[in-house]
């Protein structure tokens, strides 16, 4: 029972815990060392809470509480786990022991990818209204009385700065460039600078390095930690308490007119570059804005409404890096971005604007897309629509995620609509899939020739013989002499067979762009990576197949041939060379639970670390010396494994040696007569 209950816990995706009546570890399922990278006997004995992520600890605590005194039969809550000095997402459910008073069972579901992506759409987003909020701020027929104002308070609570404030350059008695502080925006607790006497008149450029101050003159933003600034203005920046901070240029009719600054007191944390170029977009708006305000904007002003409109717009949806359109509530384009023009395969945004954005949909998705601008136009917030087939002007089908946010454009209700594409993330993987397979050929060349060559040799030695004895000039033949010419020509085409299975083997591992999902038969794929891997298993350890009895299983044949030959090329690699009498790599299969089949790929290696094992599938994440790993291979072939509805796991143990297991699903009857069919 205890071996079954293991081998199911591998199979799950959650880890099992159980808890006496103080809360603390009696049992801990072997994918915690995966999930945290942590050994499980280091919790065993102690309270799970202490393994929660300090915030998220009360909560943790009283869900357990309320489960382990039966107020609830079972609960449920997502929190973060303490990993090192990072955290990671997880689905807490917790359920009592009937007849065990106090005693908890329950799960750990990982679920940080999920929670991190959603975080990361969900600052685009709140970037984005932020956005739209200056913009409707600086239009020109709404521009209040404190400009500045207006916008370093959003842009603060945006950025998760501590201090956001605008230095206006002027002029000093020498003709000197100066800069004071004319505006500021501080998180409560946060001392304010906007009265200190040292930030008027302060010789900004100066306290700069030389790159800093040609970058901002140039438009461009600078950023950095405070001992990355002069020694006139570092000392300054500390006894403020500032972390790290960011200087965005503002341009006034091709001039500096001034900087704004966002200071962080809390963390040394450097700004991203999607917020970076967000954040000059707001930095732009303003500039035109201040433009606007000088006399020569006021002279230009009335010649036409729509005019400064665009350019308002413009300044927003360009500084955006995905793609952006603006429509009004009909849904005709007013303005795309060129993100979005580039994304469709078209020429100029000319050739958009004014069409429908029906149009842009596939003519069988309009009925549901008509639906969602319905919806986006009905809400009061943003409104989101998953996976949107998308056409572009060449007829091709791009799919995407899109986003609405209803603005106003000169007064008049207007929506602001974000694609996030898909597409280009599916090739990318494609792409790494075919770079892993190259890096296996690479590696494998000179074994593959070595391969081909030997029944090479033998088939042309014995048809020279054949020749020889055949030829124009031999000798009548005896009976003796047919009887050896047979077994010659025997010879050469067990030989010629041998080199067509290797070529078969190449071709099968070629066929980069089958994606088609069939029965296949496991132990020919492993037996083919057992050939095609044998020069760089023979030197290290003896390969030992164990095969079951077991049915074919649905899936790719060259996808499953490259999981299985990067599975045995890394366990030949975590064994040194010439020591093959020593260790083994074991190839196992067996069925499982009648509906999956269980490949065991197991070498007597090094072993893997646990602080590595949490991200052995972690894309580019390699422990092979330079030359020998690209690492990609792992995460390929947990990609690959888990597109065909299978699971990849890994046990490890230092000095002892390594078992991958993958489990497939076995072939369906129906897909078998399919296959016979064909």
């Amino acid at each position: 029972m205890a071996r079954r209950l293991q081998v199911l816990e591998g199979l799950l995706s959650e880890v099992v815990f159980q808890l006496d009546a103080h809360g603390r570890v009696t049992y801990l399922g072997p994918g915690w060392e995966k999930l945290t990278g942590t050994l499980r006997a280091v919790l065993q004995g102690h309270p799970l809470v202490e393994a929660v992520h300090p915030p998220d600890r009360e909560a943790a605590r009283a869900l357990l509480e309320s489960v382990s005194t039966q107020r609830l039969p079972d609960a449920r809550q997502e929190l973060r786990l303490a990993v090192g000095d990072d955290a990671r997402w997880v689905v807490l459910t917790a359920r009592g022991v009937p007849g065990l008073p106090g005693e908890v069972v329950g799960t750990l579901l990982d679920i940080d990818s999920r929670r991190r992506a959603e975080e990361a759409v969900a600052t685009r987003e709140r970037y984005l209204e932020t956005m739209v909020e200056v913009q409707r701020r600086m239009m020109p027929h709404q521009l209040p009385v404190d400009l500045y104002a207006s916008v370093v308070e959003p842009l603060g609570r945006v950025s998760a700065a501590s201090r956001v404030y605008v230095f206006e350059m002027h002029r000093g008695p020498q003709g000197e460039p100066l800069a004071s502080q004319r505006a500021e925006w501080c998180l409560p607790g946060v001392p304010p600078n906007l009265e200190d006497p040292n930030m008027h008149g302060l010789p900004l450029l100066e306290a700069l390095l030389p790159e800093q101050a040609s970058a901002l003159m140039r438009g461009e933003p600078v950023q950095g930690f405070p001992t990355s600034f002069t020694p006139v203005l570092t000392p300054m920046l500390e006894a403020q308490g500032v972390r790290s901070v960011l200087l965005l240029p503002l341009h006034v009719h091709g001039q500096l007119f001034g900087v704004i600054g966002f200071d962080n007191c809390r963390e040394a944390r450097p700004w991203g570059p999607i917020e970076v170029n967000l954040l000059s977009g707001a930095a732009g708006t303003l500039s035109l804005a201040l433009e606007q305000r000088t006399d020569k904007a006021l002279r230009v002003r009335t010649e036409t409404t729509l005019r400064r409109t665009e350019a308002g717009v413009h300044l927003l949806i360009e500084a955006f890096p995905d793609p952006v359109m603006v429509h009004v509530g009909d849904g005709v384009l007013l303005s795309v971005n060129p993100a979005l023009v580039q994304y469709l395969g078209y020429r100029d945004a000319a050739e958009l604007v004014g069409r429908h954005v029906l149009e842009l949909v596939r003519e069988e998705d309009r009925s549901a897309a008509q639906l969602y601008l319905g919806q986006a136009l009905e809400g009061k917030r943003s409104a989101r629509a998953v996976e949107v087939p998308l056409v572009r002007r060449d007829g091709e089908t791009v799919v995407a995620d899109l986003v609405t946010l209803a603005v106003v454009f000169d007064g008049t209700p207007a929506w602001v609509t974000m694609a996030r594409d898909f597409t280009e993330r599916k090739r990318s993987q494609a792409q790494l899939i075919l770079a892993d397979r190259m890096a296996s050929m690479g590696l494998l060349a000179a074994g593959i020739a070595h391969e081909l060559n030997n029944p090479l040799a033998y088939v042309l030695s014995n048809l020279d013989f054949l020749h020889a004895t055949v030829g124009p000039r031999a000798r009548p033949l005896t009976p003796d002499d047919l009887v050896e010419c047979r077994q010659v020509l025997d010879d050469a085409r067990e030989g010629a067979e041998r080199m067509r299975q290797i070529v078969r083997q190449l071709r099968v591992f070629s066929r980069v762009e089958d994606n088609r999902e069939e029965p296949v038969d496991v132990h020919r794929v492993l037996d083919s990576v057992a050939q095609m891997a044998a020069s760089e298993v023979r030197p290290r350890a003896r390969l030992i197949k164990t095969y079951g009895v077991v049915p074919l299983v649905r899936g790719n044949e060259g996808k499953l041939f490259q999981v299985f030959l990067n599975l045995v090329i890394n366990a030949a690699h975590a064994i040194e060379e010439g020591q093959s009498e020593t260790n083994e790599i074991r190839i196992t299969t067996r069925p499982e639970d009648g509906e999956r089949v269980l490949v065991e790929v197991r070498d007597t290696g090094g072993g893997i670390p646990p602080e590595h094992l949490r991200r052995i599938f972690d894309p580019f994440f390699t422990t092979k010396s330079a030359g020998l790993g690209t690492g990609l291979g792992l995460s390929i072939c947990d990609t690959i494994v888990t597109a065909l509805g299978g699971h990849i796991s890994v046990e490890s143990s230092v000095g002892v040696g390594t078992t991958f297991r993958v489990a497939l699903h076995a072939s369906s009857p129906l897909d078998s007569v399919a296959r016979h069919g064909l």
